[in-house]
């Protein structure tokens, strides 16, 4: 993360990584297969972080840390705007979702994506609690 609130993400490279980090470029490997696999696993620990899900706590409070984590981050966040969104993407680890349902949890992830993306892209315009207000009006609406 440190990087990148020095650099765009296009202009990161293992080598300097590796060199921030005090270790060669084998150890780097060791540890992630490839610099999305490094950032994948940064965006997660942040995300659980800073939206403490590790705690018993609402969706809605989970995503408002999150989001002003992002704005808070916001060198971070416009640095790694280069980095392709399907490199982060999994597949599904439930084989048994009915196809109807896994549809919506893609269709809903990837446009709850593009929304944040926009919002970044707006220079954080609209109020985090207005964006959990849009999103949890949605999410009544599919899921009731």
């Amino acid at each position: 993360m440190e990087l990148l609130k020095k650099c765009p993400f296009s202009k990161i490279t293992i080598q300097k990584l590796a060199g921030q980090c005090g270790v060669n470029r084998q150890t780097f490997y060791y540890h992630f297969d490839n610099i999305y696999d490094l950032m994948s696993k940064a965006f997660e620990y942040e995300l659980v972080h800073e939206s403490r899900i590790y705690e018993e706590v609402t969706w809605e409070y989970a995503i408002n840390s999150f989001l002003q984590w992002m704005k808070e981050n916001r060198v971070i966040i416009r640095n790694a705007k280069s980095i392709s969104c399907g490199s982060f993407t999994q597949e599904s680890t439930q084989p048994a979702i009915k196809q109807q349902e896994e549809f919506c949890i893609n269709f809903l992830t990837i446009g709850i994506t593009q929304y944040v993306l926009e919002w970044v892209e707006s220079d954080f315009r609209e109020s985090i609690e207005d964006i959990v207000d849009h999103m949890s009006w949605l999410l009544q609406k599919v899921y009731s």
